[in-house]
């Protein structure tokens, strides 16, 4: 073997090495997993003992400040520590999604069976994306959506996927819309968008990142109780309609974020029909 190549793989060796004993700690053993799973379950506890009466939103001076106590660096800190931190400058300011006084909108809810369910999914870390690399999760994913599809009512027929919130979720209808109607570029500005004030920012930014920009975007008027009112789209359907625009896309909501309104569903489909 030549001198050159055997002294190039020696220190390939040698920097192999190296890294996997820099890579270890993220391997720990059954002993400090016990100790990592202690303090974490210790955590947990104090703060769910205190759900019941914390508060639906905490004002912190700090507002998390201390996190920057701890900036992202190659040397870490001691596990107390960062519990500490957590608790203090993450889990304590700002809103209390998992209590029962917080209903500005719908939250995970902080369900333990839930928890526990991410942890051992993390752990496991099975890929849910194709059947072939987790037939099993992908299964799991189909049987919830049939499950959810049959609480609303849908048909035998209907799918779906499990979004990771109402943002994507959004953006993914949103597109599913456009394709179905067979909008081409050309007719993304007379294709004309339908909703009210109380619509989440996230459904104008979905429209934007679907390449809708150019989309016109009617403000609905409201009712006194902050729903769609089904004759004002009417009358805005119409007078699009003799401009010679293309009425599209209907965005009532089933409860908004800002106060729980619910539109007149079944009014608004006929109203857009």
């Amino acid at each position: 073997m030549d001198t050159s190549i055997a002294s190039d793989r020696a220190a390939l060796l040698d920097r192999l090495r190296r890294l996997e004993r820099a890579a270890r700690p993220l391997e720990p053993g059954a002993g400090r997993r016990k100790q990592l799973r202690r303090a974490a379950i210790a955590s947990s506890e104090r703060f769910l003992r205190k759900i019941a009466t914390a508060k639906a939103f905490e004002e912190t001076e700090g507002k998390g400040i201390g996190l920057l106590e701890a900036p992202i660096a190659e040397t870490g800190i001691p596990l107390r520590t960062a519990i500490a931190l957590l608790e203090r400058e993450v889990v304590r300011p700002g809103g209390t999604t998992a209590s029962g006084g917080h209903l500005a909108y719908i939250p995970g809810g902080g369900l333990y069976h839930a928890a526990i369910g991410d942890y051992l999914a993390a752990v496991s870390n099975k890929y849910a994306g194709i059947f072939f690399t987790g037939p099993g999760p992908v299964r799991m994913e189909n049987m919830l959506v049939r499950w959810t599809a049959d609480l609303v009512g849908y048909p035998a027929a209907a799918g779906g996927h499990i979004a990771s919130g109402g943002s994507i979720a959004s953006l993914a209808a949103i597109v599913a819309a456009r394709d179905a109607h067979r909008l081409r570029a050309a007719d993304y500005a007379s294709a004309v968008v339908y909703l009210t004030t109380q619509a989440h920012h996230c459904l104008e930014k979905a429209l934007r990142i679907a390449g809708l920009a150019e989309a016109p975007v009617r403000q609905v008027p409201m009712d006194g109780r902050f729903r769609m009112r089904p004759d004002a789209l009417a009358r805005a359907i119409a007078e699009d309609r003799a401009l010679g625009l293309r009425p599209w896309l209907v965005i009532a909501a089933a409860g908004t974020t800002d106060t729980g309104a619910v539109d007149p569903l079944d009014a608004i489909a006929t109203a857009s029909a």
